[in-house]
């Protein structure tokens, strides 16, 4: 088995965390397949509810350490049936490719600011 990198499967586990599964198979990913999608509910559910595993991702879906632990499931379960990487190969495919590229510009924000309560300006104020 190839192993899987974090910048292939990193997009898939924060949409997950942040959505769940229910709602990440709603929109956005409707040509994943339904063997894909159960292999992942496999993975990540038991009895209909979320193992501690999802529920610890999307309690914080930026976590490098709980991504690390979801994707020791998913390696975990390639291991064990190296059938399943074609649902892994189908992730990587379909996923949908974001990048940012932001050239010649200033003062910009791709990210989330929290600025604890104080002030936060973007951009020149000109004196102002």
């Amino acid at each position: 088995m190839e192993p899987i990198t974090m910048a292939i499967i990193t997009p898939f586990l924060i949409e997950l965390g942040k959505k769940g599964i229910e709602k990440f198979t709603e929109k956005g990913f409707e040509s994943i397949s339904e063997g894909t999608i159960g292999w992942i509910k496999s993975l990540f559910f038991k009895d209909g509810k979320p193992k501690k595993a999802l529920f610890e991702l999307q309690e914080n879906p930026e976590s490098i350490e709980k991504q690390n632990i979801a994707k020791a499931f998913i390696e975990n379960s390639i291991e064990d049936n190296p059938e399943f990487a074609t649902y892994l190969k189908e992730l990587n495919e379909k996923l949908p490719n974001i990048e940012n590229t932001i050239s010649n510009n200033k003062n910009v924000n791709t990210g989330t600011i929290n600025s604890g309560g104080g002030n936060i300006q973007l951009g020149d104020n000109y004196g102002n």
